[in-house]
C-alpha cells in the first residue's frame, strides 16, 4: 500500500482518504504496491523558485513531482493551489476537477510517463482522463 501524507499551505481542506485511494488506484495499475508519497500544497511563487531552481525554467507550472527513491517508493507532489484556481477558469473546470487532474498528473510522472513530446502529451491526456472517469465520483478538496 502507499501511504500518503498531505502538507497543505492553502485555504481549502484535503480529503486524505480520497487523496491516497486515488493514488493506490494509479500506482497499482503500474504495479507500485508500496511506498510513501508526500503531497505538497504550495503557492503558486514557490513552485516558481522550485521549477526555476530543479529544472532551469523561469515559469509557472501546476505540479512538480519527485521520487526520491525507487523501491518502495518514496516521493514528493508539490502543487501550486493558485495554478490549479486559474487553470480549472481557464479550462472551464471545476476546481475539484483540476486538482484531481494534477494530483493524477504529478502521480503518473511518478510511475515514469513523460510529456516533453506532443505524443507523450496525448498519451498522459488520455491516461489521466481514463483516471479522472474511474474516480470521478470522488471528492478531493
Amino acid at each position: 500500500m502507499i501511504l500518503t501524507s498531505i502538507h497543505n499551505e492553502s485555504d481549502f481542506t484535503i480529503k486524505n482518504d480520497s487523496i491516497n485511494q486515488l493514488i493506490n488506484i494509479i500506482f497499482s495499475s503500474n504495479n507500485i504496491l508500496s511506498g510513501k508519497i508526500n503531497i505538497i500544497i504550495i503557492s503558486d511563487d514557490n513552485l516558481r523558485k522550485m521549477k526555476k531552481e530543479y529544472f532551469n525554467q523561469d515559469l509557472y507550472t501546476d505540479v512538480i513531482a519527485f521520487k526520491i527513491e525507487e523501491n518502495p517508493i518514496e516521493a514528493e507532489i508539490y502543487i501550486s493551489h493558485d495554478r490549479v484556481r486559474d487553470n480549472s477558469k481557464k479550462y472551464n473546470q471545476s476546481f475539484h476537477q483540476e486538482f484531481k487532474r494534477v494530483v493524477i498528473h504529478g502521480t503518473l510522472h511518478l510511475c515514469g510517463y513523460n510529456d516533453s513530446t506532443k505524443n507523450e502529451k496525448l498519451e498522459m491526456r488520455s491516461m489521466e482522463n481514463n483516471y479522472l472517469s474511474k474516480f470521478k465520483d470522488k471528492v478531493l478538496v
